[in-house]
């Protein structure tokens, strides 16, 4: 006996019943589906899951020129912690890594934190930058340019 025939064989009350667990059961699948649907939508709207933008650290260094030695100390005077191989100071278009360039570093970890420093050689005019060198972004952190000391007789 074929589908047809048990069909037509069916009075009305069983096609009613069969035809309620038919649409509850599309209805459950449909219902499925409208809440991952959702779901993704969501994600994509709210950014949640998502890729999160890298931010460059927040510090700020001081700048302390010695005209005597024509050097320069730049000192991490407060904020973020930044690893030391992401951070640059780059000096009339020559670049030094911190960890490469002497600076101290607090720790085995390699972190430059609050008192930490780096002396480099300077002129007058020169214009310092140190820069954040993170895996996805580059920003320059401070900048500082040197200005021709000038010595008064009273």
């Amino acid at each position: 006996m074929g589908v047809r025939e048990s069909w037509n064989e069916l009075g009305t009350g069983g096609k009613i019943l069969v035809g309620l667990a038919v649409g509850v059961v599309l209805l459950a699948v449909l219902l499925v589906v409208l809440v991952v649907l959702a779901a993704v939508l969501a994600s994509f709207v709210l950014g949640v899951g998502g890729d999160t933008a890298q931010t460059a650290p927040a510090a700020s260094f001081e700048f302390d020129y010695d005209d005597s030695t024509t050097t320069t100390t730049i000192r991490h005077e407060a904020g973020d912690s930044i690893p030391a191989s992401q951070l640059r100071v780059v000096v009339a278009g020559q670049s030094v890594g911190w960890a490469d360039g002497g600076g101290a570093a607090s720790g085995d970890d390699g972190e430059v934190i609050d008192g930490d420093s780096i002396t480099v050689d300077t002129q007058p005019g020169d214009r310092i930058r140190v820069v954040y060198e993170g895996p996805d972004t580059s920003s320059t952190l401070a900048a500082h340019e040197i200005h021709e000391v000038t010595v008064t007789a009273s």
